[in-house]
């Protein structure tokens, strides 16, 4: 069976937690908790039109663990450990789901490998993936298939690699690709058009003066 891919967002509130989950106990957590009512199997075993108050709520964002997301899926979870990587797992059981005396409103969990954390900014990951990283809300969303493909390459690579996880890009590398995350390809060499003649005209003092050319070397 083939599989898929998603993208998982977290709170900052829960960040932490949920890392800590994920290296200590092999759980991928998402919020919505409380109590059994909410339990997603008890959900699905409802009517839609008997769905009331948060538990629409709790079921457009978590239902996909449990009627979406199969074993052998990848997942990318945004900005953990931080907000400089994300990490990629890889599903291994059934959602499962779990009151929590610590964190009331984290229940829902689906056992899962970690196959590596990746630096945003790394030559390996492309901007196309970031962007389509930033600009998914949803807690869980399917990527589309080239982002899929993506995420199955940077996996492939990691195993042969695992060095490749880390700040392995040169600065002029990392300062594209936060470009190209945040501006696009145009705006990016856009940016970089401009800032080569800014920095040149103050490096020769010939249209901006030292003041602002070191407020240009702090931008970046």
């Amino acid at each position: 069976m083939k599989s898929d891919c998603w993208i998982w967002n977290v709170s900052k509130t829960n960040k932490n937690y949920l890392s800590k989950q994920l290296k200590t106990n092999q759980l991928l957590g998402q919020e919505c908790g409380y109590n059994e009512r909410i339990n997603l199997h008890y959900l699905n075993a409802k009517d839609r039109k008997n769905l009331v108050g948060e538990e629409w709520y709790i079921w457009d964002s978590c239902k996909m663990m449990l009627i979406g997301i199969k074993k052998n899926d990848l997942i990318v979870i945004k900005n953990i450990p931080n907000y400089d990587y994300f990490t990629i797992v890889k599903v291994v059981g059934e959602y499962k789901f779990q009151l929590n005396p610590q964190k009331t409103n984290l229940s829902h969990f689906l056992p899962i490998e970690i196959i590596g954390e990746f630096y945003k900014y790394s030559k390996i990951v492309p901007s196309s993936l970031l962007r389509a990283l930033n600009r998914e809300l949803h807690p869980i969303k399917t990527t589309r298939n080239y982002e899929c493909n993506t995420i199955k390459y940077l996996v492939s690579q990691i195993h042969e690699n695992p060095k490749l996880t880390k700040k392995s890009a040169n600065f002029i590398i990392q300062l594209w690709q936060w470009q190209v995350e945040h501006l696009g390809h145009i705006g990016a060499i856009f940016l970089f058009i401009i800032a080569f003649f800014e920095v040149a005209s103050a490096i020769e003092g010939a249209v901006v003066d030292f003041e602002r050319f070191i407020n240009i070397i702090r931008f970046w």
